[in-house]
């Protein structure tokens, strides 16, 4: 696994790889800095890393604990833990437009945490020292930051609970409504086994499990995309109603 963040390296300037969008105009776009005008955003990303990563690319392990902050421009990161079989528990899926690494920007354990890229990535970094000069200048964005870690840490209760009480059907079935596509009811980009990874479950009892739901008349499974065909009862299904899952 690549650490391309690791101290001692040259860090490049603010730079837009080919982009035709300003970094300030970009990271305006994003929830956490909306409120935040030129001046605060160019302050904040001085002297910042803008990194081209590849696929394998870490950010951070338990033993490397993050003191940035990641804002994600393109491709994917997947935070992730690993059992104590090996096996990977994605935790949350990294999308352009979203941060990574703030629990450990505020001194927080990461608490056992990787985050690697699974695309060809482009992320922007900025430092401790910056962030937390931003957050004492500006109460909102303080405010929004601990919103964002407060509804991060129920969902994890919820996937917690989820885990420990709810059969793979039901898990399968919240997972699917969580990630489709309203305009398009689909939910694409993931393989079996990345699933598999996040609701804690083997990649072939993911298969089985979609392949029943398609018999009912549930979903339709293609290559890497899944189509809700009747929402209505796979919102039975997720909930653990009986009859749903017959």
């Amino acid at each position: 696994m690549k650490n391309p963040f690791r101290g001692g390296e040259k860090r490049p300037q603010l730079r837009e790889a080919g982009s035709q969008v300003p970094g300030e105009e970009y990271l305006q776009r994003v929830d956490l800095f909306k409120s935040l005008d030129h001046k605060a955003i160019e302050a904040l990303f001085r002297g910042m890393m803008v990194q081209e990563c590849t696929p394998g690319t870490v950010f951070f392990t338990p033993e490397d604990p993050a003191e940035r902050l990641f804002v994600l421009k393109k491709g994917q990161v997947h935070l992730y833990r690993l059992t104590p079989s090996g096996k990977r528990l994605v935790t949350r899926r990294i999308t352009p437009g979203a941060i990574f690494g703030e629990m450990g920007l505020l001194g927080q354990s990461m608490q056992g945490c990787f985050a690697e890229a699974t695309e060809s990535s482009l992320v922007c970094v900025a430092t401790r020292e910056n962030v937390l000069r931003l957050l004492n200048e500006n109460p909102d964005v303080m405010l929004r930051l601990l919103e964002a870690i407060g509804r991060r840490l129920r969902m994890l209760e919820d996937r917690l609970e989820q885990a420990a009480y709810s059969p793979v059907k039901v898990r399968l079935a919240s997972f699917l409504l969580a990630n489709i596509d309203p305009a398009t009811a689909m939910i694409t980009g993931y393989t079996h086994e990345e699933v598999g990874n996040i609701i804690g479950a083997l990649r072939q009892t993911v298969t089985e499990t979609l392949n029943e739901m398609q018999n009912q008349g549930l979903v339709e499974v293609g290559h890497k995309q899944v189509r809700v065909r009747d929402p209505k009862r796979l919102e039975e299904v997720a909930q653990g109603a009986e009859s749903a899952s017959r």
